[in-house]
């Protein structure tokens, strides 16, 4: 496995720990609005941080199947450029070979 198909599959992980996360969440926390924690994305090894997203801005991300949220700073050009700066977090969009390997592991395609 090449480095960034690796990447590839370290975000694709996390992106499965944030929907873990916000399928726990209920109808009410849309309706507040309020950050809650989800997991950077990143493809680093070991990262930990976590990032405050709102439920309408953590499903703003997942609009697309290569989109990932991760801390500023986190991201990796080789693999990856950034699609949208906020406050809190960065959302960064997968190229080439790993947007494939992003296609493939999005839980919400059929």
């Amino acid at each position: 496995m090449d480095q960034g198909e690796r990447i590839a599959r370290n975000e694709a992980a996390y992106r499965q720990v944030n929907e873990a996360i916000e399928a726990g969440r209920t109808a009410a926390a849309v309706q507040d609005d309020t950050p809650r924690p989800f997991a950077c994305e990143c493809g680093q090894l070991g990262c930990n941080q976590l990032v405050e997203l709102t439920i309408v801005e953590y499903e703003s991300v997942r609009a697309g199947p290569r989109r990932f949220l991760m801390v500023e700073g986190h991201q990796i050009p080789e693999v990856e450029r950034v699609v949208e700066r906020h406050e809190r977090y960065v959302v960064a969009e997968k190229i080439e070979s790993e947007g494939q390997i992003a296609d493939e592991t999005d839980p919400r395609s059929p």
